[in-house]
């Protein structure tokens, strides 16, 4: 048997790690868990971007890549229309009605002319109403009721309220690559070590 470090168990898992996590598998989808994520992110993205220059949340990472500014726009209007308004027709309508399509890109012109400060603000206001909507709408029983997507056919709740967790985590990802490749060159040889940068 291996020798652990330390604030390790067995089998190489943290000291006090939760029961949930497996390694093929990861956490189950919890109400409770999903939305610490979902509260903390217009923080971290106020942290992470309010205030900075243009050059780092202008910029993006080529041709048919998005700015950190226009994931801004991107994250809001999805907050406007998509995770409670299908939330809503499960709980509703079940799989008979097939949930509206969502324009990934339809941010950009909803909120041309928009500050980031401004966008942040309005990502963090809809997300507050979408969590307060949420806690009054949904328990751990509603978790298998299903509905209707138009590409991926029959989906659960369950299955959407994580996405919507795992999208806000995929967007804060997407927009910590755009600016480590603002120094692709500036960083030199170290480079080799920072894979970020080569990232797709």
């Amino acid at each position: 048997m291996g020798r652990t470090g330390p604030g390790e168990a067995e089998g190489g898992r943290p000291a006090g790690s939760h029961a949930a996590a497996t390694p093929a598998y990861g956490m189950a989808f919890s109400l409770e868990l999903g939305t610490e994520v979902l509260r903390r992110t217009p923080d971290v993205l106020h942290t992470m971007l309010s205030g900075l220059s243009e050059q780092w949340v202008m910029s993006n990472e080529g041709t048919a890549t998005w700015s950190p500014y226009q994931v801004v726009g991107h994250l809001t209007h999805v907050e406007e229309c998509d995770w409670i308004d299908r939330t809503s027709v499960i709980l509703e309508h079940g799989a008979d009605h097939v949930f509206d399509p969502v324009d990934r890109e339809a941010g950009f012109l909803r909120f041309d002319g928009w500050s980031l400060d401004d966008l942040l603000d309005r990502f963090a206001s809809v997300r507050r109403s979408n969590l307060s909507s949420l806690d009054a709408l949904v328990d751990d029983d509603d978790l298998g009721q299903r509905g209707t997507h138009p590409d991926f056919g029959e989906v659960t709740l369950g299955e959407l309220l994580a996405t919507w967790v795992v999208h806000d985590l995929n967007h804060m990802g997407q927009i910590v690559k755009s600016m480590a490749k603002q120094y692709s060159r500036a960083v030199g040889p170290w480079r080799a070590f920072l894979p970020i940068i080569d990232a797709t």
